[in-house]
């Protein structure tokens, strides 16, 4: 039998994970079934079942492959000394939804299973201390200027990057439950009524 190369392997789970992203916008996390998502792919139970052996993992790819890489290059940007400033940070996550068709009300549903699914829940968990971990390494330099004491530029970020997270989570609520959004509009307000 040949080997099957890594760049197969990687394209026939996104194979798997957009079909699986379609299932689930159309039926809900709930009940979208690994049945649904071999009859939208096209695939064999076998086949998919040999990339992902449940939801939580599914979920975890789909989280890796499309928000993660964006969360790790405002990281990498944060290393390398660039200012992010939190509205960049924002707008950053907030792109994806936008650049890869990922739904809002889907990321939402997740949630709420996730407050049920145990395994989904430490996949969740997980995520989000990644998430908050990158923000803060990406607003370091930002909070350093931002500091009256250097000393304080860390719980500066990390207290930041926190509240970031929660406003991202609130335009993901907005848009699930009443539509579309723009995102630099919902940034703009954002700003006006926090600094009022």
């Amino acid at each position: 039998m040949p080997k099957v190369s890594d760049e197969y392997r990687e394209a026939r789970r996104d194979e798997i994970a957009r079909a699986a992203l379609r299932c689930l916008e159309r039926n809900g996390v709930r009940d979208t079934s690994i049945a649904d998502i071999v009859a939208e792919s096209g695939l064999s139970t076998g086949a998919i079942y040999s990339h992902f052996s449940n939801k939580a993992e599914l979920a975890r790819y789909i989280v890796g492959r499309f928000l993660l890489p964006r969360i790790d290059a405002l990281e990498t940007s944060g290393e390398r000394g660039d200012v992010v400033t939190p509205r960049q940070a924002l707008r950053g996550m907030l792109g994806v939804f936008e650049e890869v068709g990922l739904p809002p009300s889907l990321v939402l549903q997740f949630w709420g299973e996730a407050m049920v699914e145990p395994g989904l829940h430490e996949e969740m968990l997980r995520t989000a201390g990644r998430l908050r971990a990158s923000l803060a390494a990406a607003l370091g330099p930002w909070s350093l200027e931002q500091a009256a004491d250097p000393t304080d530029a860390e719980g500066l970020a990390a207290g930041t990057a926190r509240t970031v997270a929660a406003l991202a989570q609130g335009y993901v609520a907005n848009v699930a439950v009443f539509g579309p959004r723009d995102i630099d509009e919902y940034l703009d307000t954002a700003e006006t009524v926090l600094a009022g």
